[in-house]
């Protein structure tokens, strides 16, 4: 590790020595006994507190805050580390049914197990991004009296109906299954069916099998995958890879109304976890509208010590230490074609200028206590876990980082100085291209119009960047509002700059000669130059417009209100720059494409073309509300 990645000197180290005691078997309130790697510190005066990581992922590899190179970070600062492979997972024994199986429990009874160890000073706090931080919310939600801290980043999986908007975890937008995101996930990672060591096992076997065997080299699955996500039904899209059965088997067959999602421990609106918390993400995250709702929901509920602190970049860009960090497009396969020597060897992302994808987000380095993420992440831990007087106790429960501006801090989410202003889709008479022929004006049109294309399944708009976990999430949009099936509405280009930060809502009126279809809109942020860079997205089944437990189909040439509520940003548009909306009815492979039958659609290969029309004017406001925050807020 680099002191440029750190922003400054490294923190003394306390201690260089440890030991490590690897494949323990910590068993569960059901008997079931979980796969766990203990290091303790020496050389230094016990007892410790303890960082606790639960994972679906190898513990050898894993993502940046299993990696050694964390746990030998707290080591140093006299920690002790615990790390264990969540339930059905590697070498941990039990089922993995369902998502987020056994979270709660099982996370409560290890802090329990944790604290009766005699390095323990009784206090734990939990870490981990993206599933190794979902976990952490079901547990939160038990209130283990010992678990003091916790900092989950990108954990939006975890956050099931807190506001009516029920996306569970993020599976849905709209009603529509992410396809790209849990097929990759489910077929690598997350699999029902594995191999099982005979029983009883010792430490000792584990061990050898553990250094023997690869256990996550899955070389060339990944891109089976890939090629395979364009096969009908839909439902089979892992079959066609040959590769194991997993809960995505079942999920992509359920609506967001079945009651097996209840067997799923997203964290709700009855739930009351009081664990202090740095909620972190970024905003091309897939899950950052989760993460926000999510803050803003424990804010409203009073609950203390919570802090919103959210960044530019892709999925966990902020937990990436340096060798881990992903600098090239798709990571080599989401990581899992990298080998351990290939991944030391990956650079750095430079967070002075940070560029990912067609993206320059500017100075993205963490400025609040003690200036850089791992420094802050300590400084929390050493509040709640070693009693220390830090900075922590005074800082802003929100932070964000603007694109293109800077931090700004607040005491709220969202951000009490944003105004909520609307821009209407309207004509534009000087528009050169038919599908681009609409703009977004404060003013709805007195007249009113409509747009319509025609949306073939078996041609479906391709996803360019957004989704999920790629580096390269932010990609010029140009060749995709170029397509005959994509409308675009844009903003008069901006003599001053105009800032968006905050939960976004689209309404439009819509139509279809189809009996379901689905409706899609990209925020992009369009350059002088014409580089059209996309920043969140949305997607809206027609079929539950009245509720996802309701299935309602179309009649051809009614028009039909819809609201898309799942966008959030921070983004300044710069002088010579637009706001732009792309309105379609696919981004496939992101989204799982509607096939129009008004069917199943996971089981259907024959798809119906759809002429499908979106109207505005004065009877039907179509429009999008952005949160602006005026220019002179710091």
């Amino acid at each position: 590790m680099t002191d440029d990645f750190w922003m400054g000197p490294l923190p003394v180290a306390r201690t260089t020595e440890w030991t490590s005691e690897k494949e323990l078997y910590v068993e569960m309130r059901d008997g079931v006994r979980l796969s766990t790697d203990v290091h303790v510190p020496q050389g230094i005066d016990g007892p410790f507190p303890a960082v606790l990581v639960r994972t679906p992922y190898d513990k050898d590899v894993a993502e940046g805050i299993v990696r050694i190179r964390w746990v030998e970070f707290f080591l140093h600062q006299g920690y002790a580390v615990v790390v264990q492979n969540e339930r059905g997972h590697f070498f941990s024994e039990g089922s993995f049914d369902d998502y987020l199986e056994g979270a709660s429990t099982d996370g409560f009874d290890t802090v329990d197990w944790i604290i009766r160890q005699s390095w323990s000073n009784g206090k734990v706090g939990t870490i981990g991004c993206s599933s190794s931080a979902e976990h952490q919310w079901p547990m939160a939600a038990g209130n283990h009296p010992a678990h003091a801290a916790m900092i989950p980043g990108a954990s939006g999986t975890a956050v099931g109906s807190i506001d009516g908007n029920d996306t569970r975890g993020q599976f849905y937008r709209g009603g529509i299954p992410m396809l790209l995101l849990w097929a990759m996930w489910y077929g690598k990672l997350a699999v029902t069916e594995r191999p099982v060591l005979a029983q009883p096992s010792t430490q000792e076997a584990r061990l050898r099998l553990r250094n023997f065997f690869s256990m996550s080299a899955r070389r060339g699955y990944l891109s089976d995958i890939r090629q395979n996500l364009k096969h009908l039904p839909s439902q089979d899209v892992l079959r066609q890879s040959d590769g194991p059965r997993s809960p995505f088997d079942k999920y992509i067959t359920w609506t967001p109304a079945d009651p097996g999602w209840g067997k799923v421990e997203h964290i709700g609106a009855g739930a009351h976890p009081r664990v202090p918390a740095l909620h972190t993400n970024t905003w091309h995250d897939i899950g950052a509208g989760e993460t926000t709702r999510l803050f803003t929901y424990l804010q409203n509920l009073g609950v203390p010590d919570q802090h919103l602190i959210m960044g530019p970049g892709p999925h966990c860009l902020i937990w990436q230490d340096p060798p881990y960090a992903m600098t090239k497009a798709d990571a080599k396969e989401l990581m899992g074609a990298l080998s351990p020597a290939e991944i030391q060897n990956m650079p750095a992302p430079d967070l002075s200028r940070l560029q990912f994808g067609d993206l320059e987000a500017g100075d993205a380095r963490y400025r609040g206590v003690d200036h850089g993420y791992p420094k802050l992440f300590l400084a929390w831990f050493e509040r709640w876990l070693k009693g220390a007087d830090n900075d922590t106790s005074a800082m802003s429960k929100v932070q964000v980082y603007i694109m293109n501006r800077g931090w700004v801090h607040a005491e709220q989410w969202p951000l009490p100085t944003v105004v909520p202003t609307e821009y209407f889709l309207a004509p534009d008479p000087g528009a050169r291209l038919r599908n681009q022929a609409g703009m977004l004006s404060n003013e709805a049109p007195k007249d009113e119009r409509s747009d319509t294309y025609v949306y073939d399944p078996m041609d479906p708009t391709p996803s360019l960047g957004g989704g999920c976990c790629d580096f390269a999430s932010a990609v010029d949009q140009r060749p995709v509002a170029a397509r005959r099936d994509v409308l675009v509405y844009s903003t008069p280009v901006f003599k001053e700059a105009v800032t968006v930060v905050g939960p976004i809502e689209v309404k439009l009126f819509v139509s279809s000669s189809a009996r379901d279809t689905d409706f899609i809109v990209r925020l992009v942020d369009v350059h002088p130059d014409g580089k059209a860079i996309n920043l969140t997205d949305d997607g809206f089944r027609m079929r539950y417009r009245d509720g996802f437990d309701t299935k309602r189909l179309m009649e051809e040439g009614e028009i039909y209100e819809i609201s898309l509520p799942n966008m959030v940003t921070g983004n300044c548009f710069l002088p010579g720059h637009r706001i732009r909306i792309e309105i379609s009815s696919s981004c496939f492979p992101n989204y799982e494409r509607n096939l129009n039958t008004g069917g199943n659609n996971y089981d259907e290969t024959d798809p119906i073309v759809a002429e499908n029309t979106v109207h505005y004017g004065a009877v039907h406001p179509s429009r999008i509300v952005l949160p602006l925050l005026p220019l002179d807020t710091d």
